[in-house]
């Protein structure tokens, strides 16, 4: 870890500590405000200390500001103006921020969440099963520690921690450095990585597609092994670079292809024909795709597999394959089978000359065999 994020971390632990002793004396009321029991406040003006107990909820806007604020027992904060210094959210409580600012710490545990989409906030630890789901705003500092969860669709991260079984999902916005270690696990499909540190334990995934590795990287299988530039594309066509600073033989980076879209139509497409695999639709996948077209039955249509358009292996083959390198569409094209006899169109009884039609055709036929004998005793 460099020295930057080192003294980041050491600071926002100080802030913990200081929180963990400020809490005592707001839970026996010396705060401006205590809530409890549903109860619920807008806060507009400034307070020194404020708690909240019990599902109770406190609002903060603009004009308002609070130093410390406790919040436990599953109740809400919800900032949307104005300023928090420090902020404690425990015991499945939630944390809304959408504008406003929390100045020194948001700590989170015990199954509590965060949901920012806008405002900002300086430090956010967050641990012990709790989750953060970031679409907006920015966080300087973010720690994900002991199982929590992060998952970013938006905003900007400085500095991003995932360690200690945590988990980190980015499809969006903005992380300047990532460092990943002690079990933690990123997954990345979209946004901008400018920096990644990875050690320890940590695993690092990328799901894109076009890889490129610069010099001082290797691929084994698709595994990422070595520092320097990995660049690539989202699966919307978006180019990305990081460069890789730190990957050490105990961490894992991996450099997944994404899925390409396998679209499969069949043809006629009104009449319900459903014996495709996979079926009609758009799948995901990668590498060789097995297929196969059946024939069809569903009373009076009776359809038999005739070819395939597209990019197949064996145009003519009802079982065939198709290389997933691209998007692709194939088409299962299908003929009219139905005919006289089939299992919709059986022979009625008496139909001697199998025309599916009993007439005096048949009944000649049947006159010219009056009385013959086919038994042993015949002979």
């Amino acid at each position: 870890m460099n020295k930057q994020n080192s003294l980041i971390t050491r600071y926002c632990l100080a802030v913990v500590v200081m929180l963990a002793l400020i809490g005592p004396l707001a839970q026996k009321g010396r705060g401006d405000f205590v809530l409890m029991d549903d109860e619920q406040l807008v806060v507009n003006s400034f307070h020194n200390q404020g708690t909240l107990y019990q599902w109770s909820r406190a609002s903060i806007v603009s004009g308002g500001s609070v130093n410390g604020l406790s919040a436990y027992n599953s109740s809400d904060v919800n900032i949307c103006g104005g300023s928090v210094t420090s902020l404690d959210a425990y015991d499945s409580s939630t944390v809304g921020i959408s504008s406003g600012v929390v100045k020194d710490l948001l700590y989170t545990r015990d199954f509590s969440a965060v949901d920012i989409s806008g405002g900002s906030v300086n430090c956010l630890f967050t641990h012990h099963y709790s989750n953060v789901d970031m679409s907006g705003g920015s966080v300087y500092s973010l720690a994900a520690h002991n199982s929590s969860t992060v998952d970013i669709s938006g905003g900007s991260v400085y500095s991003l921690d995932a360690c200690t079984s945590s988990t980190v999902e980015i499809s969006g916005g903005s992380v300047d450095h990532l460092y990943a270690y002690d079990s933690g696990t990123v997954d990345i499909s979209g946004g901008s990585l400018y920096i990644l540190y990875a050690y320890g334990s940590g695993v690092v995934s990328f799901h894109g597609q076009n890889f490129s590795l610069g010099i001082g990287l290797v691929l084994d299988g698709e595994r990422v092994l070595g520092t320097g530039t990995l660049s690539g594309e989202w699966i919307d066509g978006t180019r990305w670079t990081v460069g890789i600073l730190y990957n050490t033989p105990t961490a894992t980076i991996w450099a997944i292809p994404a899925p390409y879209i396998l679209t499969i139509d069949v043809d006629p497409n009104d009449v319900g024909i459903d014996t495709i695999t996979p079926s009609v639709g758009a799948h995901d996948y990668k590498g060789w795709v097995n297929i196969k077209a059946e024939r069809f039955v569903n009373c009076p249509d009776v359809y038999v597999f005739d070819h395939w358009e597209g990019d197949v292996n064996d145009p003519n083959s009802a079982n065939t394959t198709v290389f997933m390198d691209t998007d692709k569409t194939v088409t299962a094209v299908f003929v009219d089978s139905r005919k006289c006899g089939d299992e919709c169109h059986p022979y009625p009884a008496g139909d001697i000359d199998k025309n599916c039609i009993v007439d005096f055709t048949d009944f000649g036929l049947f006159a010219l065999s009056w009385l013959k004998c086919t038994k042993p005793e015949c002979d």
